[in-house]
This record gives C-alpha cells, structure tokens and sequence, in this order.
C-alpha cells in the first residue's frame, strides 16, 4: 500500500510550482511582479525590471558606497532626520551600515534575551524538547570546559555557552524572512570585536591565575625570551585568526547565496543554500570560534 504524502510536502510542492510558473510568466526574469497601490489604486502585474548584479552586491553589502554611486537620498525607516542623526555621529561614510548592524544586534539581543526568559519559566522536572536541547548544549560545552581546564575551573562554563549562542544566533538570524535581517557577524567590526574580547578574556585569566608577573615576564623579559616581540605579534595574530576567519566565512557565504539566487531567479535552490551556509556553516563556525577562545584559556594557563 502506498504511503500517503504529508501535507508538508505537499505545500513544499505547491509553493515550488507556484514559484516556478511566476518567475516564467515575469517574461524570461525581465520583469517582475508588483503587488500593492499605486496612486490610490491596487494594482498586479508585471513591470519592467533592471537587475544588475555588482549593483545588488553593492546594495546589499556596501549600502553607504550604492546611496553615494547612485545620488539617491538616503533615509532610515523613511526618515531623513533619523539619517542625519546618524551621520553626524558615525559620518556620511558609514551611517546606514552603522544603523543596520547596531538595529541587528539589539535583535539578537532581544532575542537571547527572550530565549533565556523563556526557558527559565519553563524549567520542568520532565523538560520539553526545547529544554532538553538546551541541556544537552550546556551539558557537552561544560564537559569540554572541564577537559580543557579542569573541574576547578567549570564555572566558565557560562561565559563558553553565551559566547557560542550569541555568535550562532548572529549567523543564523539572516535566514530569517525579514526584509533587512542580516548577519551581524559579516560585518568585520562585530567578528573583531569578538576576537578582541575572547583575547583578553585569555589574558584577564592569566593575570588571576599566575599573578601579574608571572604572566607578563614571558612577554616583557628579554633575558629569559630573546623572542618576546614575537611572542607579542603572536597574540595580535590570534584576534585576526580568529576574528577573520568568522567574519569570511559568513561573508562568503552570503555573497555566494546572492550570486546564485540571482543566477535562478531565487527559485527553490536558494533554500539548500540558506540551510547550509546560514544554519550548518553558521553552527560549525559559531563552534569552532568558541573552541578557539577555550583553548587559548587552556594552553594560557598551563604555560
């Protein structure tokens, strides 16, 4: 007897054939379909569209650079006092991009926030699923946290879990339909800041564990290390490792999801990508920076 196909796949199906049928009926991508009014009127059809790649690259990663390439005036949230506001402070350079990344991470905020709210309210003797996701998390981050430093130092167990759910939720937000919903993490400030963080999180340890000089004479005494200059640009080359490997990652992974969206016309195939670069990628890179900054902790303190 043959199975019947869920209603799940069946919606998957409709909403593939729908797509499909509107990209073709758009005149070979030439034009696209505009839904809404117009002067007064609600109008659907089809209109003339122009699409240039570099121009949608540049739209979408180097907003500041499109506004001042096509003499459009910029405005935020439709308002040209709230673009002032922000390029007085941040300057005519970086103002959008600015407002975009500081609105995007006060959402991930909220969102953390919210996630922590909420799973705190609901902590059951017999946990849900979600509940029993997040333990399981908690759980393997604290069992790496007590290899790598030892059972007297688990209470950094909290510090590792927050720095992995709030870079994933950075890489994992853009996959969220929302026109304007973007990686934090593919802008370069956040990725280093992150790095620059994690560092000294390392060295704050060192100081506390060692004392004052028994950390810095590795890096300040040249008798007992001729090499301590290197030593130094070792450490400023952990926060660029570090940083720039999240920040390429998602950036690339971004860029490669416009590009081919473009190439078919945002029909089904951008859906594998978002899964893989947005959800995959993101949850593997989110672990490895994490690991990163737990085991310069490690090697920090056993030295």
């Amino acid at each position: 007897m043959a199975k019947k196909k869920s209603p799940i796949l069946k919606i998957f199906i409709l909403f593939i054939l729908i797509e499909t049928v509107l990209v073709f009926v758009s005149n070979g991508f030439n034009k696209e379909l505009q839904i809404g009014f117009n002067n007064g009127k609600f109008v659907l059809r089809n209109i003339q569209s122009h699409y240039d790649l570099q121009e949608k690259i540049t739209e979408e990663f180097q907003i500041d650079e499109h506004y001042r390439q096509t003499g459009e005036t910029p405005e935020i949230y439709g308002s040209n006092k709230t673009y002032e506001f922000f390029k007085n402070i941040f300057g005519k350079a970086t103002a959008i991009g600015t407002f975009q990344l500081l609105r995007m991470l006060f959402i991930v905020d909220i969102m953390l926030l919210f996630i922590a709210l909420l799973i705190k309210k609901k902590l059951l003797k017999r946990p849900s699923q979600p509940q029993i996701l997040f333990e399981m998390i908690y759980t393997a981050l604290k069992q790496f946290v007590i290899e790598t430093l030892g059972k007297e130092r688990v209470h950094f167990t909290p510090y590792i879990m927050t720095l992995f759910l709030f870079i994933w939720v950075c890489n994992v937000v853009g996959m969220i339909p929302i026109p304007g919903f973007i990686e934090p993490t593919r802008n370069l400030n956040v990725p280093l800041g992150l790095g620059v963080f994690a560092v000294a999180i390392v060295h704050i340890t060192a100081l506390k564990v060692k004392g004052v000089w028994g950390h810095l004479k590795n890096y300040v005494n040249p008798v007992k290390n001729p090499l301590f200059l290197l030593d130094i640009i070792g450490e400023l080359s952990k926060i660029v490792s570090i940083s720039f490997r999240l920040f390429g990652n998602v950036l690339g992974g971004a860029i490669i999801i416009l590009v081919v969206s473009s190439l078919v016309s945002y029909v089904v195939f951008p859906v594998g990508l978002n899964l893989f670069f947005g959800l995959f990628v993101g949850t593997i890179q989110a672990f490895v920076f994490t690991m990163l900054a737990l085991t310069y902790i490690g090697v920090e303190i056993s030295e």
